[in-house]
């Protein structure tokens, strides 16, 4: 199983350079089949064996209070991962792993854009014993990690990835099939489905004019009455892609508290498990776009030293939720945050600040728009400046923040509403700032940032006014604890 990931990620990074001799070899009108079979197969016997000196090459074990890796064939690389660089541990399984009782293992550590160690292909035991080893257990140097190498030590242990409710067990929660639903089709993924709608076409364009005239067909066999029924049907199409998509990376999400550790269970064809220790949460994100907001539902996202996920800098901790659920669920799965509905809002004078940059610059496109795009389409870019004027308003409505004891917390967005929960203890640096339009203005900007597992997360209230801005910053600053 490990070559043939071997062989699968040396594919895929070699996929663009090696369809491209495909389709050049194929649209030659000389071709000699005999050599452009045997030129594949050659290729493939050398991936074949590269492969597997690959696998034989690479070798994990632990030494002292490490985990050491080599591998490489021309050049040996050499990795030490102290327990303590360790952000986290992740534990994943996809349709080949599941198929043959194997899991995937990465190692990050903190800094790491990248895992620094990845296990393609372990069984389940391995991955238990490699995790409780970096947990703290006694060192060892033999060339493989056996059971008798690792002593479990209190709040050490990992559960493996779908195997029921783990040892320590305090709390879990499961997303049920109508709430995955009603994520999956709010989530706002029909845009990404679209784009790639739109890529595609774009690489198959040259071809098709040349091979298939698209349009000429559509307008003959519909008519350019019919092309508005066609468009909504491609979105319609667009819309359940997404649902699929969506529905099928969260299928199942679980989050259980175990021991001091958030456990997180996703995946339909590849299972994922992240553990995400509860002392390196820096803050709690909820965030509701404007399809959720109506209906009262909110999302729960983290932002953590060790874990951001491939969205960003905050990590989805929980799928969905009702508003009603939200002071429950913190309490149960994350004591240190609490959630406030007392806000203090920006004052009026606030809103020109909001408005002016994003209506001057939508306006200096409209008139250049007109002039330069044919058929009179460029009047269509009037409608810029008032939508400008549009987010801005939402912008300024919905930007607020409040304090309470030890906690900061900040409301900011426009048709997507987020509000971020922080511990003063977790504020890594604050800035108070003031533009010159600012000061006349009497207004300032207060930032915020926390360390998150790229580099820091920043977040701001801007054009709020200078006097709670210096409170703000004080409270920010005073009373810290050492």
């Amino acid at each position: 199983m490990s070559i043939l990931f071997f062989i699968g990620k040396t594919i895929k990074d070699l996929v663009y350079p090696f369809v491209a001799f495909i389709l050049s070899s194929l649209f030659r009108n000389d071709i000699n089949w005999l050599w452009f079979f045997a030129g594949i197969a050659l290729f493939l016997m050398l991936l074949l064996a590269l492969s597997i000196l690959t696998w034989y090459r690479f070798i994990y074990f632990p030494e002292m209070n490490s985990l050491r890796v080599e591998h490489g064939l021309l050049v040996r690389k050499k990795l030490w991962i102290t327990r303590e660089s360790i952000q986290s541990i992740d534990v994943s399984a996809g349709v080949l792993q599941r198929l043959f009782g194997l899991v995937k293992l990465q190692v990050e550590t903190a800094g790491g854009k990248n895992p620094e160690v990845v296990l393609s292909a372990i069984t389940s035991s391995e991955a238990r014993r490699i995790r409780e080893f970096l947990a703290g257990a006694q060192p060892h140097t033999s060339n493989s990690l056996s059971s008798a190498d690792v002593q479990e030590t209190p709040g050490g242990h990992f559960p493996m990835p779908v195997s029921g409710i783990p040892s320590g067990y305090r709390d879990q929660i499961q997303l049920s099939i109508k709430d995955l639903f009603i994520f999956s089709a709010t989530s706002g993924r029909i845009g990404v489905v679209i784009a790639l709608f739109g890529a595609a076409y774009s690489q198959l364009d040259d071809w098709l004019e040349r091979t298939f005239d698209v349009w000429g067909w559509i307008t003959f066999w519909l008519g350019s009455a019919r092309i508005g029924s066609l468009i909504v049907l491609l979105l319609v199409v667009a819309w359940v892609l997404a649902i699929i998509i969506t529905a099928v990376k969260e299928y199942g999400f679980r989050l259980t508290l175990s021991e001091d550790l958030l456990i997180i269970e996703r995946g339909l064809l590849e299972r994922k498990q992240v553990t995400v220790p509860l002392n390196r949460i820096q803050a709690v994100h909820l965030a509701s776009n404007a399809l959720r907001r109506p209906f009262g539902l909110v999302s729960v996202y983290i932002i953590s030293a060790g874990y951001a996920g491939k969205e960003g800098q905050s990590a989805l901790l929980f799928p969905l939720l009702r508003k009603k659920e939200l002071e429950s669920f913190l309490s149960r799965f994350t004591p240190q945050f609490k959630h406030v509905s007392a806000w203090k809002r920006l004052e009026k004078r606030a809103l020109r600040s909001y408005m002016l940059l994003p209506f001057a610059l939508s306006a200096l496109f409209v008139i250049p728009a007109i002039v330069w795009i044919p058929q009179s389409y460029g009047y269509y870019t009037l409608i810029m400046p008032p939508a400008a004027l549009f987010w801005s308003w939402l912008r300024f409505k919905e930007t607020g923040w409040s304090t309470d004891g030890e906690q900061l917390y900040i409301r900011y967005g426009s048709f997507v509403s987020h509000q971020v929960l922080i511990p003063k203890q977790r504020i890594q640096w604050n800035l108070l700032s003031q533009s010159p339009i600012q000061e006349g203005k009497l207004l300032a900007t207060f930032q915020v940032a926390l360390a998150s597992s790229t580099a820091f997360a920043l977040f701001r209230i801007r054009h709020m006014p200078a006097t709670a801005g210096y409170e703000l910053k004080d409270w920010a600053s005073a009373g810290r604890k050492k």
